[in-house]
């Protein structure tokens, strides 16, 4: 229980979309996941799911891989297009070697097999914040500015009053600059 609470820490900044075509899958997901997740998106099948994906950008994806109108696969396959880093857990009863097959290919973060166990449900949530931390890690990763020395004095002397590093006053002015 206290990994469930850590982890909801971590994860309750995050945005997840829920694409299951069995209904009572669908609501079973969204209430177990409303708990860990900042908003959770959801839709019946991978065409509403690519739509709805294209729509709100959710941070992590969880699909079924048997669905109508567009297959989990299909839908991942959009998905990697427009964003190849995305994560995305597929949940799945799906015995379909090929299928299976293809989440290796499309480099599928977390494959986990119904019946869900939650023990093998919170190690795959617990991979997600682990992989989310990496891409925003390398997203934030440092930059160089050059500044003429004379200013990079004033930014030295500002910096000492109010105590924060250098790089804290240029990022603040970039900031204003950009705004």
């Amino acid at each position: 229980m206290e990994d469930l609470i850590k982890l909801a820490e971590e994860t309750k900044k995050l945005t997840a979309m829920i694409v299951e075509d069995r209904e009572e899958d669908n609501q079973l997901m969204q209430s177990f996941f409303k708990n860990i997740f900042k908003s959770i998106y959801s839709a019946t099948n991978g065409k509403d799911g690519l739509a709805l994906y294209l729509d709100k950008k959710p941070d992590v994806v969880i699909t079924d891989l048997i669905m109508p109108e567009m297959d989990g696969i299909e839908m991942c396959e959009e998905i990697r297009k427009v964003k190849p880093e995305q994560i995305i857990v597929v949940v799945s009863a799906s015995d379909d070697i090929e299928k299976v097959s293809k989440t290796i290919a499309l480099n599928i973060t977390s494959f986990i097999y119904k019946p869900i166990e939650t023990h093998k449900l919170i190690d795959s949530i617990s991979n997600v914040v682990a992989k989310v931390k990496k891409n925003k890690t390398i997203e934030t990763k440092s930059f160089t500015v050059t500044v003429p020395m004379d200013m990079y004095e004033r930014i030295e002397d500002e910096a000492k009053e109010e105590r924060i590093s250098k790089n804290g006053i240029i990022i603040r002015a970039l900031k204003k600059y950009y705004e």
